[in-house]
């Protein structure tokens, strides 16, 4: 028996093994989601009744908050944020590492998004609901939630290794997190979104992010040969 199971450690391989086993957990629910959605039923009959209720409940200073939301989670904005996330991080690690990894999510999130609006061809909420301008692409999943759980996931787990106090770790990853909630919330605020193509795009950006999480830490962190190439 060796050291790490002595000590009750996991391996690097259960490691994996466990957080892809639950990966595949998450994708096989956003698949379950998609049929429910299909087939009118399950969580998907709670779509028209959420939607109908933030309409029924808006203030202009909600959809000003809103609006803020829903803007710095679009494609340009998160573009902007990730850039400024891949210099910091890079200039605070002297490596390229932070830059690879925040590029590579992004990169993926954004085509996991085309992908699966174009094979699943949903309909928007109808456009007497939405608050202008609508947008004209398919609507599951949501490509600004998916995306913003993806990047700032990543961007959280860097800075949770790298922020050396643990208040500090907790303030970031809430700060995040608080934003990821709130383009969500955004989406099916402004009749943008079903509630379940929020939903899926939280649960698939999370996955994918999980997914280069593992990556970067039994690739870079657990290579030191890898890491030191990739150093500035």
């Amino acid at each position: 028996m060796n050291a790490s199971r002595r000590r009750g450690n996991l391996t690097p391989g259960s490691t994996i093994t466990f957080v892809l086993a639950a990966v595949l957990g998450v994708f096989a629910l956003a698949r379950r989601m998609w049929i429910s959605v299909r087939m009118d039923s399950g969580l998907a009959s709670w779509d028209a009744p959420t939607l109908d209720w933030m309409v029924a409940h808006r203030s202009p200073a909600a959809t000003n908050i809103a609006w803020l939301f829903s803007t710095l989670g679009d494609t340009l904005w998160m573009s902007i944020i990730a850039l400024i996330a891949i210099a910091l991080l890079s200039w605070k690690t002297r490596s390229y590492w932070p830059g690879l990894l925040i590029a590579l999510t992004a990169a993926g999130s954004v085509t996991l998004t085309v992908v699966l609006k174009n094979a699943t061809h949903r309909a928007r909420p109808a456009i007497k609901q939405a608050v202008a301008p609508e947008p004209t692409s398919y609507a599951f999943p949501s490509g600004h939630t998916l995306n913003s759980a993806a990047i700032f996931g990543v961007i959280g787990y860097l800075l949770f290794i790298l922020l050396r106090h643990q208040a500090s770790r907790i303030i970031s990853i809430c700060v995040l997190g608080a934003f990821v909630l709130g383009v969500g919330w955004s989406r099916v605020y402004l009749g943008h979104h079903w509630l379940t193509d929020v939903l899926a795009g939280l649960l698939i950006g999370c996955a994918w992010a999980a997914i280069m999480m593992i990556l970067h830490h039994f690739v870079v962190l657990k290579n030191r040969r890898f890491a030191r190439w990739v150093r500035i």
